[in-house]
């Protein structure tokens, strides 16, 4: 019976078929309105091509999941995934009509639907009423338009703005690594999202970000114009394998913020841990990303051909990697305010990955009720391993400690320096991630499990010289699974790196106690968020905060967000580090402040 055919029968039957059809099709709406992905998931390659093309970006699943209420953080055009993904179910009646509907084109329907004729559709067939309708007739079919084939276009745009002050002045002037005291930051993020048929989209973005930064009196004020290459690639989707190739996101593991199998995008380090904006660290790379299904599996490839480090401050900024807890050996009043952000991004290397020699992607991934896969990542380390010259560690030593300088040793250094020898080296080491990963719904919470296995990894010891070791890092993570005004997400991330030597001592991660005898070294995180809604939603109040138990260490961010108008938020937030100058936390324990901004969606 063809959809005409249907069409046309008798009084009784159309009724009914209205009737039904109705309620499914409301069912449809509101399964379709639960949520938005940027970009085909595992879900939705499951559904037959024609269908899976008309509904886009939408996720065909029988769980409804929250409009906000399931993200670790707001997840905006940059693909990053959402902090829980739905659990694949049986597709409900709704979603089952509109894959006939689909089918009714292709032929007789007599006793089912053929997959493969399913598959072959490519369009609807127009809705027609058999007659023109009565001038009193209370019951008329909509006609149906087949789906549109010229280009579709879509803005996107977000502008974001705040300022802070120290809640506590800490450095006096005129000393090296004073601290700032105040900053201002504008981040400006511009794209288009253009469809041009069912099986093309692209996708460019441009960021952009003003830094402003001064410490005490208005010391060594100074900023700086950053901008950046966001969201930019091509998709081009098939039945069998959906391929995109360009600047992305290529998001690996369960966990959504902390999997540590999630290590092909390099982080921006320059963002507050507390009240940062976590997909703004996520940076995209240029890849080229395939995935698919093998019946109930879901598989996915990535290749990065090109370097790209993480983005950090070496110092001079409040999250800059030396702090003077760890009694740097230079004067960093000798750096002019102008050029120092500048300088930094080349500071510790000396080498980089050739180009080509990038790194390369593979996962599997199960589907049902529980969602089971594993990953496997050979990479380049996004940090470089800082190798310095013993004899100028000496001398920069003693400099730094105000001491008269070896005479022997300064004139080893000279007379190797002019010889042509290296004493001082930045480069970056290969590693290999083995992972595995779960995820599935308990009651109204997600679990997410992860572990990797790393047969080398990179750490500094207490000198800050790098050392290999072997490390086992699991993460298990809950998360709101329902919708509901009370949002939270809780995270414990595990470290164990054996064979530590009895005179070695992981910096930030161990304490200084832990010398002595030959050891496992543990690091134990615990990282949490929890927001409430009230008023209508238009008053979020927001708690983020972690605790590393074994060095005494935590830091607290309280949030409060007001919707003045649609598309605009205004925040008042606060970060507080607590812990002693050794301990992951409380390394950074002069850099509580209060924030003020406001956030404006431009499109």
């Amino acid at each position: 019976m063809t959809a005409s055919a249907v069409l046309r029968a008798s009084p009784p039957d159309l009724d009914r078929l209205k009737t039904e059809g109705e309620a499914l099709f409301a069912e449809v709406v509101a399964l379709l309105s639960a949520d938005e992905s940027d970009g085909p998931s595992s879900d939705w390659l499951t559904a037959p091509e024609p269908m899976r093309e008309r509904l886009g970006p939408w996720r065909i699943t029988g769980t409804r999941r929250p409009p906000h209420g399931r993200r670790l953080a707001s997840q905006g055009s940059s693909g990053a995934r959402s902090a829980v993904d739905p659990t694949p179910s049986v597709m409900s009646s709704g979603a089952a009509l509109l894959l006939l509907l689909a089918s009714l084109d292709g032929g007789e329907v007599d006793a089912g639907v053929d997959e493969s004729t399913a598959q072959g559709i490519e369009a609807f067939e127009a809705f027609e009423p058999v007659a023109p309708p009565d001038a009193g007739s209370a019951e008329v079919l909509e006609a149906f338009s087949p789906a549109p084939t010229t280009p579709t276009v879509r803005l996107f745009g977000q502008a974001r703005a705040e300022t802070s002050v120290d809640t506590r002045f800490d450095s006096p002037r005129n000393v090296a690594f004073a601290e700032n005291v105040a900053e201002g930051r504008l981040r400006v993020a511009l794209g288009v999202d253009v469809k041009v048929n069912e099986r093309i989209r692209l996708v460019l973005e441009g960021r952009a970000q003003v830094r402003l930064a001064t410490q005490r009196e208005f010391d060594r004020a100074k900023g700086f114009f950053e901008p950046l290459l966001g969201d930019a690639y091509v998709d081009v989707y098939s039945p069998k394998v959906d391929l995109r190739v360009g600047n992305q996101r290529v998001a690996l593991g369960a966990n959504a913020a902390l999997a540590p199998a999630d290590a092909l995008n390099p982080r921006d380090l320059r963002e507050s841990f507390v009240a940062g904006d976590l997909d703004a660290a996520l940076l995209p790379v240029p890849a080229v990303r395939a995935q698919g299904t093998l019946g109930q599996v879901s598989w996915l490839a990535a290749y990065v051909p090109f370097f790209q480090s993480h983005r950090y401050f070496v110092f001079g900024q409040d999250e800059a990697l030396l702090q003077p807890a760890l009694a740097p050996s230079f004067d960093t009043r000798r750096v002019d305010p102008s050029v120092e952000d500048f300088a930094q991004e080349r500071f510790l290397e000396t080498r980089r990955p050739p180009p080509f020699l990038g790194d390369v992607a593979l996962r599997l991934r199960s589907s049902g009720k529980w969602k089971v896969g594993g990953s496997w990542v050979w990479m380049n380390e996004k940090m470089p391993r800082v190798v310095v010259d013993p004899e100028v560690q000496v001398l920069a030593s003693a400099n730094a400690a105000g001491r008269d300088v070896p005479q022997a040793a300064a004139a080893s250094v000279l007379n190797r320096f002019q010889a042509g020898e290296t004493l001082f080296r930045g480069t970056y080491a290969r590693t290999h991630l083995f992972s595995l990963e779960a995820s599935g719904i308990v009651g109204p919470a997600q679990l997410d499990v992860d572990v990797t296995f790393s047969p080398r990894q990179t750490f500094f010891d207490a000198e800050f010289r790098p050392v290999d070791k072997s490390a086992v890092t699991w993460v298990v993570g809950l998360s709101q699974a329902s919708d509901s005004k009370l949002v939270y997400a809780l995270t414990y991330l595990g470290l164990a790196i054996p064979s530590i030597g009895a005179d070695e001592q992981l910096v930030l991660l161990e304490p200084s106690t832990a010398r002595g005898a030959p050891r496992t070294a543990w690091f134990h995180l615990f990282v949490g968020t929890v927001s409430y809604a009230l008023f209508d939603d238009r008053l979020l109040l927001e708690l983020r905060g972690a605790v590393e138990p074994i060095g005494r260490s935590f830091t607290l961010g309280p949030k409060v967000t007001w919707k003045a108008r649609e598309g605009l938020d205004v925040y008042l937030a606060g970060e507080a580090w607590v812990g002693n100058a050794f301990s992951p936390f409380g390394y950074f324990s002069r850099n509580s402040k209060v924030l003020l901004g406001a956030r404006l969606e431009l499109f």
